[in-house]
């Protein structure tokens, strides 16, 4: 166990090496050693940003809250590797300017204003204060947890690091009383204790990995089986916490006074920007990585009620590391001590120079005191600071204790300080922020800050509830957590929307609406327009000046007109005429322009390259490149005049002042000019009143058709337009302006073009008309053809009920008459003969009409499939018995090969096709045998039907499919049938995308093969229902009730259940069979047709009639519609369906089964 004397011990001797460190780098800095001076020394200080909160904290985050912790070392390495531009302008400005302060530089920018910066001072002091009070409480946290519970420190531990900061502060951090001047020792100690944190939070990180895990391997597999582990690292990385943090810490990275201090007001060099930009994101990604096993290592060792926060500490002490104890330890000092110290001076040389140093410069003033030794009062002043606000953050943190988490008060103050980014952001990218913008929107979301997030913090539990059911003042939409009735948001979110937000509009509306004096001007274009390209910062070297870049134009271009390009961009661009500001880059990139087009891009790089390097060219070597830029203009003059005069367009070339500089011969021929009209410097107002004077404009009134065209010219407004000329031509003119004044247009003769273009109109303008009236047309035959097939499915579909019903009714009456014939005691041999043939030929009809109505319905797309797995040995085996039984009435033989092999296929719609095929084998073979059977073929299964009958001719075996085909079978048994079998088969496997094929062999057989998917997964599969033979019921006496609009089909029912020894009654409508109802008893089966008159339907009936019998009765729906969505309603009503043709042994096995 570590002792009280033993960690004071080592908390002391650490403390004393920051002050050997400081002091060494002091007196090394003053000797001209470069140890902070350095690209090294800068990017660590920079991780003064990892406090107690990222030391501890983090930790404790992750073990509760999973990837929450994530978004505070996410945050700065977005802002530094993506916003470099950013941070190298807000280094470049503070350098610029002496910026002393995230105060200072906010005052600067919006024209030095001392009331800005006080705000700026008071909102850093009340956001911050609490961070500071945060890093006192984790020391003493881990001081209590180290010692335990039973050990007491004869001192409060905060009181004395308070005082031991206080201390080194003020002897290393104000040591120079220009706060711009490089606090060389003190930043040296804080590289220092950023090197220290790192290298303690990454040795206890590989501890865990290699110490309590056997590498990154064991971690893995022992975390990803840890249920609670999985649970708090699952993805999700964009909640609202998450999305929150992440905004926050981006800001803050550029917004923390502490960070202010280190990156800008402690850069001793921009080229130190581009090492901290690789250097500070491995940094923080270190830590990032390493919070992993330390979590993963505390969640699974240490007891459950560990405090989160210090598992830090909690993992050395139940291993007995004490030496690894001891670095915990340290590191969590050097995140606190640092941050304290950092934070301490920034907000003390805001708190000097913005407030206190003012007040007192004014109370010497009001007094007539003379103002004399003011840097001895300065330092007082920043000592007197520095004491007073470790005090306050001291005091903050006797009363914090209640406050569970480091993380979330961590995050409240850098929503504090948050709200300069509004201010901060737009005075460097935006010429029209104003003060009373920054001014207003920091008030703003400064209050809102106050009120929803540090005020719940501060009152006690009931004062919170209170105040988030009622509101202040009982208003409920000032309830802090649901500000204006926005709910729905966790604390922090909401607190951070709603002040940033607001901030953000107040900066916007107040700043355009604010009145804007020349220093507001003046501060705006030094803060916005300074360069930020990193090419500038890698040569090192001060920028150039306005009146430098005015004097090198001069030499190119000549006084006169270069003052005049010049001043007119200034003007244009709304650029302050300072001459005595450095010059913005795209003042550099306009000259560097200008010069070019006189004296070439080469000579113009030489020209800036002296200018911005500094490097002063020789008066003969200036003179040397003059002369040849005079040369070169010489001879680009000749060669463009050259060129212009051999292209084929006609140019003409006015300067700025509307005179005519350059022309070609063919703009002359083009337009018919005098000799003499067109000369250098003539106005070319005079020529376009010439032009007037031919008829060349169509207006009336010739002046104001020249004043219009010289506006257009004088406006520098593109244009392009063609005009008919008096004597036919057709002309194309194109203007464009030249940069710095001037237009150039050009004239084509585009007469065969136009031409062209009518002729290529009328000839579309006939096509189109020809291709509209084809296209109607066509949309008729097409809308005919549409309306003649639904006729053709409507005929087949009435007339196959119209047809079925005589029919049925037909076979019904033969039924019936046959049943008679066999009760009577006499021979009516011949006449049951005779009732067998009519049977046979009604039957045959209706096999016709069905098979007709079914090939309909498969080529209209009716039919439906539903594929499903099915097993086909069950299927195969039940129709190899069924037609076993007629192979052997015909003395074949059928024999059977039926793999268990699984399909997908629509079962019912597939045994169709079977027995079509396995019927046409058995009808058509003489003698020998029938082979049913099938085969793997990869991912298919082949199904194959072969005989030994007469075969089909080569030629003949693409018409087998075709309706109502029957090949000719000289010498052979004459076999029955209608002709479609094979069509329906073949229509069938086209809706289930099975492939049939036929080989035959004249006078050897057939094989008939159908190819089915495979399925090669265990899959629940659809096999055929085994029947039960239930015991047949007696149906002599039975109360048969029926229902149907045809009477021909009603009196056949009638008959045959008179035949069969059953009571019938009848009844042609819904409204008949209601007054049948009442004075009938319930009947034993109901038998309803579903199609009645006057839409009535058979569904109705039997509703209507369950309301008058107190029994269920069964009932039975006979219909020729073959639409599946009747037969699913029947299903989903409990009724029986029967689909006509009805025959006598479908209703007796109804009648049978009751």
């Amino acid at each position: 166990m570590v002792s009280l004397w033993q960690l004071g011990g080592l908390a002391l001797l650490y403390v004393l090496i920051l002050f050997v460190i400081a002091w060494w780098g002091d007196r090394a800095e003053r000797r001209g050693l470069r140890v902070v001076n350095n690209p090294w020394s800068y990017s660590l200080a920079l991780g003064v940003y990892c406090t107690s909160w990222t030391f501890y904290g983090a930790v404790g985050e992750a073990a509760q809250r999973g990837w929450t912790y994530l978004p505070i070392y996410l945050g700065p390495i977005i802002t530094v590797l993506f916003g470099a531009a950013l941070v190298y302008k807000l280094v470049s400005v503070g350098k610029q300017h002496h910026i002393t302060s995230i105060a200072d530089f906010l005052a600067a920018r919006y024209g030095k204003s001392r009331q800005l910066a006080v705000l700026v001072t008071l909102v850093a002091i009340i956001g911050v204060l609490p961070y500071i009070a945060l890093q006192l409480k984790a020391v003493t946290l881990s001081f209590e947890h180290v010692l335990g519970a039973d050990v007491s420190p004869p001192l409060d531990t905060a009181l004395v690091v308070t005082a031991l900061m206080a201390l080194f502060t003020l002897l290393f951090g104000t040591r120079h009383i220009d706060a711009t001047e490089h606090q060389s020792g003190l930043m040296l100690a804080v590289s220092f204790e950023s090197f220290v944190k790192l290298v303690s939070f990454v040795i206890v990180g590989l501890f865990c990995l290699f110490g309590i895990y056997s590498g990154p391997f064991d971690l893995w597999n022992r975390v990803t089986t840890d249920a609670t582990i999985r649970g708090l690292f699952e993805p999700t990385l964009f909640s609202q916490g998450f999305v929150t943090a992440l905004l926050l810490s981006m800001l803050a990275i550029i917004c923390l006074p502490r960070q202010f201090h280190v990156g800008v007001v402690e850069n001793n060099d921009l080229r130190h920007l581009r090492s901290s930009r690789w250097v500070l994101p491995l940094y923080l990604l270190l830590f990032a990585v390493f919070v992993l096993p330390i979590v993963a290592a505390g969640l699974q060792m240490l007891p459950p009620g560990t405090k989160e926060d210090m598992f830090m500490l909690s993992l050395p002490m139940a291993t007995g590391n004490h030496g690894l104890l001891l670095v915990s330890f340290i590191g969590g000092i050097a995140a606190a001590t640092g941050m304290v110290i950092v934070s301490t001076i920034a907000l003390a040389i805001m708190l000097t120079n913005e407030i206190l140093l003012p007040a007192w410069v004014q109370y010497r003033i009001q007094g007539k005191e003379e103002l004399s030794d003011l840097s001895g009062q300065l330092r007082f002043l920043r000592r007197l600071s520095i004491v007073l606000l470790l005090i306050l953050a001291f005091l903050f943190h006797t009363i914090i204790d209640r406050i569970q988490g480091l993380a979330h008060l961590g995050l409240i103050s850098f929503a504090a300080v948050a709200q300069f980014a509004p201010a901060l952001l737009g005075g460097l990218y935006w010429h029209k922020g104003h003060r009373a913008g920054a001014f207003i929107g920091m008030i703003v979301g400064f209050v809102i800050w106050l009120y929803c997030l540090l005020l719940p913090l501060m009152l006690p539990d009931p004062a919170v509830d209170w105040l988030n059911l009622h509101g202040l003042l009982g208003l409920g939409v000032l309830r802090p957590h649901a500000l204006f009735g926005i709910e729905g948001l966790d604390p922090l979110t909401h607190g951070v929307f709603w002040s940033l937000s607001l901030n953000l509009a107040a900066y916007i509306y107040f700043s355009r609406r604010s009145f804007r004096e020349a220093l507001d001007e003046t501060q705006a274009t030094r803060f916005v327009d300074t360069p930020t390209d990193w090419w500038r910062e890698k040569m090192g070297h001060p920028l150039i000046s306005t009146a430098e870049l005015l004097q090198v134009c001069e030499r190119g271009l000549g006084h006169p007109r270069a003052r005049t390009l010049f001043f007119d961009y200034l003007e244009r661009r709304q650029v302050p005429a300072d001459l005595q500001l450095p010059a913005p880059l795209h003042l550099v990139r306009y000259v560097e322009r200008l010069l070019a087009g006189a004296m070439g891009a080469s000579t113009a790089r030489i020209v800036m390259g002296s200018l911005l390097s500094k490097q002063n060219v020789r008066h003969d070597e200036m003179v040397r490149i003059m002369d040849e830029a005079s040369q070169l203009i010489q001879f680009n003059h000749q060669l463009l005049r050259t060129t212009i005069e051999t292209i084929s367009q006609g140019i003409c070339v006015v300067d700025r002042d509307l005179n005519v500089v350059a022309w070609n011969q063919a703009y002359v021929r083009m337009f018919e000019y005098p000799e003499g009209l067109i000369r250098l410097g003539r106005p070319i107002e005079e020529v376009y009143r010439y032009n007037a004077g031919r008829g060349f404009y169509d207006g009336d009134d010739l002046e104001e058709d020249v004043n219009k065209r010289v506006q257009l010219l004088r406006e520098g407004h593109a244009h392009r337009f063609e005009r008919e000329l008096p004597n036919g031509v057709v002309v194309e003119v194109r203007g464009n302006p030249m940069e710095g004044g001037g237009f150039v247009s050009t004239y084509m003769d585009v007469t065969e073009r136009k031409r062209d273009e009518i002729a290529l109109r009328q000839i579309n303008e006939n096509l189109e008309q020809m291709v509209s009236e084809r296209t109607r047309r066509l949309s008729e035959l097409n809308a005919k053809l549409e309306q003649a097939n639904e006729g053709k499915t409507r005929f087949l579909a009435a007339a196959g009920h119209d047809l079925m019903q005589p029919l049925n009714a037909a076979h019904l009456f033969v039924s019936s008459l046959g049943q008679r014939l066999s009760r009577k005691e006499e021979d009516f041999a011949y006449e049951t003969e005779v009732l067998g043939h009519i049977d046979s030929s009604l039957q045959a009809a209706e096999q016709i009409i069905s098979a007709l109505l079914e090939i309909s319905r498969l080529d209209t797309g009716t039919m439906p499939s539903h594929p499903a797995p099915v097993s086909l040995r069950p299927l195969m085996s039940q129709l190899g018995q069924e037609f076993g039984v007629l192979a052997r009435d015909q003395a074949l033989s059928l024999h059977l090969v039926a793999p268990d092999v699984e399909v997908r296929t629509d079962p019912t719609l597939l045994r169709r096709v079977l027995q079509n095929l396995l019927s046409n084998a058995v009808r058509y073979t003489d003698r020998g045998k029938v082979l049913f059977g099938c085969r793997r073929d990869g991912d298919w299964v082949r199904i194959e039907i072969w005989d030994t009958g007469p075969g089909i001719p080569e030629d003949q075996l693409t018409q087998v499919f075709r309706e109502f085909l029957r090949l000719p079978q000289q010498g052979r048994r004459q076999v029955k049938g209608l002709g479609l079998g094979l069509a329906i088969a073949d229509r069938i496997c086209r809706l289930l995308e099975h492939p049939l094929t036929v080989r035959s062999w004249p006078d050897k057989g057939t094989v008939f093969s159908v190819s089915v998917p495979r399925i090669r997964s265990q899959t629940p599969m659809t096999a055929p229902v085994d029947v039960i033979e239930e015991p047949q019921r007696d149906i002599q006496g039975m109360r048969v009730f029926c229902v149907d609009n045809d009477a021909a089909l009603l009196a056949s029912l009638e008959a045959l259940f008179r035949a069969l020894g059953c009571e019938p009654v009848v009844a042609g409508s819904v409204g008949e069979a209601i007054e049948k109802a009442k004075n009938q008893p319930a009947p034993d089966l109901l038998v309803v047709d579903y199609q009645l008159d006057h839409g009535e339907t058979g569904f109705q009936v039997i509703e209507a009639l369950d309301g008058y019998w107190d029994d269920v009765v069964p009932a039975v729906l006979i219909t020729a519609d073959r639409r599946p969505e009747i037969r699913t309603m029947a299903e989903e009503m409990g009724v029986q369906f029967l689909q006509k043709p009805v025959n006598q042994d479908s209703l007796l096995a109804v009648l049978r089964a009751l």
